[in-house]
């Protein structure tokens, strides 16, 4: 797991255009740990479309982390 401070996440983030989506990605099947890698915000294209939170497939977000998860 990687944590950063709250200072860190908010100067990262005041450098994002206002109207962009955050996102926490994740792949796999079961998780091993309980948190989420943490990171800077960095840009991400969306891979598929997803209804749900209004994202489209090649949709250009920021993530702000990522949990991958084994079998």
């Amino acid at each position: 797991m990687t944590a950063i401070t709250v200072k860190q996440m908010i100067e990262a983030l005041s450098k994002m255009p206002p109207e962009a989506k955050l996102v926490v990605t994740e792949s796999g099947y079961y998780s091993y740990q309980e948190f989420a890698d943490t990171m800077m915000p960095e840009l991400y294209t969306a891979e598929s479309e997803d209804e749900q939170y209004g994202i489209t497939k090649g949709e250009t977000v920021i993530r702000i982390g990522h949990s991958h998860q084994s079998y």
